[in-house]
């Protein structure tokens, strides 16, 4: 399977850091972007909700 993710998936996640992110968390986010968008491609995949959900609780969980 050939999976893309588009420049504006991207670019907002990227956007959606904080000033002061690591390559690496940088990285971490494409990377769960990634495998997101490939669970959402396949059957039983997850929602946009679940998606969604799981980014804020780990944006949170980086606030505490």
């Amino acid at each position: 399977m050939n999976l893309t993710i588009n420049k504006k998936q991207i670019s907002d996640a990227i956007a959606d850091l904080p000033e002061d992110t690591t390559v690496e968390q940088a990285i971490e986010r494409l990377i769960v972007l990634h495998k997101v968008q490939k669970g959402m491609n396949e059957k039983g995949g997850i929602s946009q909700r679940e998606a969604e959900n799981y980014f804020r609780q780990r944006k949170d969980k980086r606030t505490d």
